[in-house]
């Protein structure tokens, strides 16, 4: 349920944000791009991240506190691994528990 709802999230603010939006393919977004984003791009990526890291049956609720905590391990991960495309980066530092 969490994860229809990340992807209807990401959906809506790619459609309202551009009227020639773009797929993102998350596997090609290097930790050096992500960093570099706009803000409402990185909060897109971290929101669908959030759900696609997140157990199916969870509860369908994006908890802040931990989006933050994971943004800051994010962010760390992709500044010492530029390079890295950013599913790695999430695989690393937000497993599924």
């Amino acid at each position: 349920m969490f994860k229809g709802l990340a992807y209807l999230v990401v959906a809506s603010t790619l459609a309202a944000s551009s009227a020639s939006a773009q797929d993102l393919d998350f596997s090609k977004i290097k930790c050096r791009d992500f960093l570099s984003a706009p803000k409402d791009q990185i909060a897109t990526i971290l929101t669908w991240l959030e759900g696609y890291y997140t157990k199916e049956n969870a509860p369908p609720i994006l908890y802040a506190d931990k989006l933050m905590k994971d943004a800051e391990k994010l962010g760390a991960y992709c500044r010492a691994h530029g390079d890295d495309d950013i599913i790695k980066a999430a695989d690393t530092v937000m497993p599924v528990k």
